[in-house]
């Protein structure tokens, strides 16, 4: 029995008949059953459901994808903090083979100390050059996204080695400069990191870190909307600035996604407290990172933007900004509240 859905198709968002035995997709003019969607990629996550990446087990990263997979997660880059190379190398050795991890995403060490955020300032690092301590976590197969400050000096190097090699490189925690930022994309850098957070602001006479990714058709830029992180006329601002296939949106989940409200934990050495989809840190109410996931962050997508960029956002930019196939193995049947109740997985 084929099904009718809404959906973004071969000819566009639109409805489309779909046989699911040969998935096959034929636009149609008829009434939709549901809302059918990718599963999601989230290229920027560093954990949920009190289990967080840099203190995990094998045994607890497995029940984190069974419980990302349950919020419509196809595959994820899990992300690392800014710390030292043993913290990070232990870390690593406990990320487990699975379908839905598709390596990990290296955010820090080497940033800008004007913007750390909350990424622990005393462990950041200068790029290295030449034979390093660092290699065996720059040189690992796994590795497929970096985040680091492109004006810091080294950085670009570093961005050239690693680029050369396939690894995508973004701008984060950094205080560039326009031009400094366009001389990072000149040596490799493709990706803006949370765009707007934790970056030197746009201002009329100096645009920018932010101003450099708002300005580029280039630029993958990364955005959390959660509505807490990037207020809705400065998202409107970027997804009006950026082509379609510009917009990635990522969680930033941290252990706190899923926990309960007023709770005050440890988290990468800092107390913070949770609060209703936020997580901040306990000493100046600074955000540190995000409480949701990328269903959370579709729905809000899919309210204030439109289906088809929300769609486009959570699903397919991601795969695009990886040089990742097109090639959803997940489909996700939504009703009009964006709840998930069916899925479709691909032999």
């Amino acid at each position: 029995m084929n099904h009718i859905y809404n959906m973004l198709g071969p000819e566009g968002f639109g409805t489309y008949e779909v046989d699911w035995n040969t998935t096959t997709f034929q636009r149609v003019s008829a009434s939709p059953k549901a809302l059918l969607v990718p599963g999601f990629v989230d290229i920027h996550i560093h954990g949920a459901f009190s289990i967080d990446f840099m203190s995990a087990t094998q045994e607890e990263m497995l029940l984190l994808c069974d419980r990302l997979a349950e919020v419509g997660y196809e595959s994820f880059l899990p992300t690392t903090v800014t710390a030292s190379v043993a913290d990070i190398q232990r870390t690593l050795s406990n990320l487990p083979e699975h379908e839905m991890i598709a390596g990990f995403h290296l955010e820090g060490p080497f940033i800008s100390p004007t913007y750390p955020g909350a990424q622990p300032p005393s462990a950041i690092a200068t790029p290295p050059v030449g034979v390093s301590e660092w290699d065996p976590i720059l040189d690992d197969p796994r590795l497929k996204l970096i985040t680091l400050a492109p004006e810091v000096p080294g950085a670009l190097d570093l961005s050239m080695r690693l680029m050369k090699r396939g690894v995508k490189v973004s701008m984060g925690h950094t205080n560039a400069t326009y031009d400094e930022a366009r001389y990072g994309f000149e040596f490799g850098v493709s990706h803006s990191t949370h765009t707007f957070n934790a970056m030197r602001p746009l201002h009329h006479r100096e645009a920018g870190t932010v101003g450099y990714a708002m300005a580029n058709d280039s630029v993958y830029t990364e955005l959390i909307y959660d509505r807490l992180h990037v207020s809705t006329p400065a998202a409107k601002l970027l997804a009006k600035c950026k082509p379609q296939d510009k917009l990635v949106a990522v969680s930033d989940s941290t252990m706190a996604t899923g926990m309960p409200p007023n709770l005050q934990i440890k988290m990468w050495g800092l107390d913070v407290v949770t609060g209703p989809g936020s997580v901040r840190l306990a000493a100046n109410g600074s955000l540190a990172g995000s409480a949701i996931t990328l269903l959370d962050a579709f729905r809000n997508l899919a309210q204030d933007f439109g289906e088809e960029t929300a769609i486009r956002a959570c699903s397919i930019n991601p795969r695009l900004s990886m040089s990742w196939p097109i090639q959803p193995r997940v489909y996700l049947e939504m009703d009009k509240n964006y709840e998930i109740v069916g899925r479709r997985v691909l032999s």
